[in-house]
């Protein structure tokens, strides 16, 4: 049912384009510390990073597909602390009740071992949720959460 497939940078307008589509839903949850900009020509900003994820060996953009129709995306890297991190993760609403963020993370556990960090915007309880059952099974319980910077971000962290 479903599929994940890492990004060429050939096709990385498809990211791009689901970008847009994430940074929409996040703008929800816009507040001093966040900043979701729509630019005069009607598309939000992207962040500086996202190029990096074809040119850096530790970044990692993968698109979600269901029954070949694209569903979501993630950003994967390794980061400065020496963790993998999801740094992005979007799922169309569509097949979110299906299972597709549960799929899309738990294939991205099984492909990067190791120590992981998951943050979410500290008004995002709906992923906060989400992140706490995917992460307590993944990790058999053994987890933390907590806010961090500024207590301006949640985050989870396991090993797996």
């Amino acid at each position: 049912m479903f599929e994940l497939l890492e990004v060429q940078e050939k096709d990385k307008d498809v990211i791009y384009n689901l970008m847009q589509l994430y940074t929409y839903e996040l703008s929800l949850f816009e507040d001093e510390t966040t900043n979701f900009q729509l630019l005069d020509n009607g598309v939000f900003k992207l962040s500086k990073y996202i190029d990096l994820y074809w040119t850096e060996e530790r970044r990692h953009p993968y698109i979600l597909r269901c029954e070949g129709k694209l569903a979501g995306f993630v950003l994967e890297r390794y980061n400065e602390d020496e963790m993998n991190e999801i740094a992005e993760f979007f799922v169309l609403n569509k097949y979110r009740k299906l299972g597709a963020g549960t799929f899309m993370a738990n294939e991205l556990f099984k492909k990067y071992k190791g120590k992981w960090e998951i943050r979410t915007l500290i008004k995002n309880e709906r992923a906060q949720e989400f992140w706490r059952k995917v992460v307590k099974s993944a990790s058999n319980g053994i987890y933390e959460e907590h806010l961090i910077r500024n207590n301006t971000r949640y985050a989870f962290y396991f090993e797996n």
